[in-house]
């Protein structure tokens, strides 16, 4: 039986290998280096923000549960952060293959084709905390969503 999370965890292990044994796809994110960066950093703050926000959100409830809270941190922070850069790096990888069968559009915003999301893992460890977020601080959730949005937007729009 193939569990969400195995399937996530073989699936990415294939994208690193084809990361690592593919000239193409290595070279597109080598030559963004700088943008890969930055496009990253927005989805390292939510998942800071989904761990606080799991921590915080159990604190105030009840006392007891910040201890359970605290140990779910590394979790939330780990998962979130694995999640979004498996999305993150199948998004460039369908770029980066655009971009070879010179399938790509060059004057106007081309976001490409939408990698396949890991709907287990990706509710267990970012759409839950984005929820717990959400309640904690709705104003945070939003903006952290809105940052999520345009950083595809973003990266497509420089990268032409």
């Amino acid at each position: 039986m193939n569990l969400p999370l195995e399937k996530t965890f073989r699936d990415a292990r294939d994208l690193w290998a084809r990361f690592q044994d593919g000239p193409g796809f290595r070279q597109y994110v080598a030559t963004r280096l700088p943008m890969v960066i930055a496009a990253s950093v927005p989805y390292l703050l939510i998942s800071i923000a989904c761990a606080a926000a799991t921590v915080i959100f159990l604190a105030d409830r009840h006392p007891l549960l910040a201890l359970p809270g605290l140990l779910l941190v590394p979790f939330v922070l780990i998962g979130s952060l694995f999640v979004q850069g498996y999305v993150l790096f199948a998004w460039l990888e369908n770029r980066a293959l655009a971009q070879a069968l010179g399938h790509r559009k060059k004057s106007r915003l081309d976001l490409g084709e939408l990698p396949p999301v890991p709907w287990g893992p990706a509710a267990i460890f970012l759409l839950v905390p984005l929820a717990l977020l959400a309640v904690v601080s709705a104003k945070a959730a939003l903006v952290l969503i809105l940052v999520a949005v345009l950083t595809p937007i973003l990266f497509a729009h420089f990268d032409r």
